[in-house]
């Protein structure tokens, strides 16, 4: 038998103490017109939770099921290392990133229909997609530092000088000469593009993971009836 739930009106079996779609509970308190033996047989109705859920309650959070969870993630990671490695539009890095945490949660729910993604598991589903992207998009920038390693010295040369050139302090100038100086040296710019791919590594998996938190609390809310 079924009655509509108080909180959200889904109608849902009688026998079960927490509705399966917000989580309310559905206890009954004793009215004075209603017998008191059946109201608190009703208030603490005895029901095991469904096999599926391996003692956890329906309304409560399933672990990620990887197997259809890093198709998606794949997929978004690929979309969010394209981007990033555009000319023009890789300005938008850290909204690509965002966007293909959140885009892996949404596929995860695609696959899973019934599934109920926390904030902590979109944050893990979307940090899968940013090492993903992060991968694909370190093959990329290796390639090009080998096929451009001139020009991409050259780049960092001017980038630096054109950064120093509004300082007037002797020490800073006495500094990026140095700096200067140690970018001719093979071995100080091969580490310093290990050290940019880290910190690319650092803001693939944050960024992405943070797109999958939001994603997470986004859909949930949307499909929350109230």
């Amino acid at each position: 038998m079924e009655h509509p739930c108080y909180k959200c009106q889904t109608a849902i079996d009688e026998s079960l103490p927490f509705c399966p779609h917000c989580g309310a509970p559905q206890i009954r308190v004793a009215t004075p017109d209603e017998d008191p033996s059946q109201a608190s047989d009703a208030a603490i109705p005895q029901v095991l939770p469904p096999k599926w859920s391996s003692g956890t309650p329906a309304f409560r959070s399933q672990p990620v099921q990887w197997e259809l969870a890093w198709k998606g993630a794949f997929l978004s990671g690929l979309i969010a290392a394209v981007l990033t490695a555009a000319p023009v539009i890789s300005m938008g890095c850290c909204l690509w990133l965002l966007g293909a945490g959140a885009l892996a949660v949404w596929l995860y729910q695609r696959r899973v229909p019934g599934a109920f993604v926390t904030p902590g598991m979109g944050m893990r589903i979307g940090a899968v997609a940013g090492a993903v992207g992060f991968f694909a998009f370190a093959i990329w920038y290796v390639l090009s530092f080998v096929r451009h390693s001139g020009d991409f010295h050259s780049a960092l040369v001017e980038s630096i000088q054109k950064s120093s050139a509004s300082n007037p302090d002797p020490r800073v100038r006495e500094m990026v000469s140095q700096l200067l100086n140690n970018l001719n040296n093979p071995e100080v710019l091969a580490t310093y593009f290990v050290l940019m791919l880290v910190i690319m590594a650092i803001v693939f998996v944050v960024f992405s993971a943070a797109g999958g938190a939001l994603g997470a609390s986004m859909f949930a809310r949307r499909r929350d009836p109230r």
